[in-house]
């Protein structure tokens, strides 16, 4: 596991499940994503510091994981191949427990800058500082549903006639 930081509310056995969860819920296989992910799975064990009914159900549910990869992979869910893991996930994937994991997990993940840089995506400053104020938004003008292009913002025929 990548980060020297530990976790707080669950033990190593756990903890591996839940990275391991995880990984088959956004699988990137970019060095620095499985950092990411790493990250991730230690904000949500944090939250579960203070949250002890969550924190039994969390446990409880990633020890049944454990327990079903054994029986078909005759080892832990972390050391069982994707295709295990992914059948495993797809057996529980209707439960609260894993819609909660996958919101979690997609929320936190996604909302990282590495992740953003990975992927592309600019960030809600565009990386200059201007957010989107001007970056097209501002082009129409009028008032009460009469507002009509200020500028043509494509060479596109459609673009050209809109009207609002």
């Amino acid at each position: 596991m990548p980060s020297t930081k530990t976790f707080q509310a669950l033990p190593p056995e756990d903890a591996e499940t839940l990275v391991a969860v995880m990984q088959r819920i956004v699988p990137h296989t970019n060095s620095l994503l499985q950092e990411a992910v790493w990250e991730t799975a230690l904000s949500y064990d944090s939250q579960l510091v203070t949250r002890w009914a969550l924190r039994q159900q969390v446990r409880k549910n990633l020890h049944d994981l454990d327990i079903r990869a054994r029986q078909l992979h005759g080892g832990s869910f972390a050391g069982a191949p994707p295709t295990t893991q992914d059948a495993l996930l797809h057996d529980i994937e209707d439960t609260e427990f894993f819609q909660g994991l996958v919101n979690a997990t997609v929320s936190d993940y996604y909302n990282r800058h590495v992740v953003w840089e990975a992927i592309g995506y600019p960030g809600l400053a565009q990386r200059d500082g201007a957010g989107y104020l001007h970056k097209g938004f501002d082009r129409m003008g009028g008032r009460g549903g009469n507002a009509q292009w200020q500028e043509q913002p494509c060479g596109c025929p459609l673009m050209n006639q809109l009207t609002w």
